[in-house]
């Protein structure tokens, strides 16, 4: 699925545009970055309610390219900045993690 669609799915707005054409197909949802680098590896997509710099940090590493922050949280201008200098996707959605990874669950997306 595109980013767009991804966005209608789980009511989030694009922050950040990082890299064109990337389809998410594998999710992971944590807020300890230390699981995040030992079992995210796969994922397209992190889901997580912290949002600070680490986590572009973190994704950077493990080559994760989109990142959802939940519960209507707006990381500050820094890990924004950051994430467009690393080209990676950010998207902000009021709703909780377990919604975001339900809609998921039910739009196809494997987690």
């Amino acid at each position: 699925m595109k980013i767009d669609e991804l966005g209608r799915i789980i009511d989030a707005e694009i922050i950040v545009q990082g890299e064109p054409g990337v389809e998410p197909e594998l999710a992971y949802v944590s807020d300890l970055m230390s699981d995040v680098l030992t079992y995210g590896r796969e994922a397209h997509l992190l889901v997580t309610s912290l949002i600070n710099q680490q986590t572009i940090r973190t994704v950077e590493m493990v080559e994760i390219p989109i990142i959802c922050y939940v519960n209507g949280k707006m990381p500050g201008a820094e890990t924004i900045d950051l994430a467009a200098r690393k080209n990676i996707t950010i998207l902000v959605t009021s709703l909780s993690a377990f919604q975001v990874c339900k809609r998921l669950a039910d739009s196809g997306l494997k987690g």
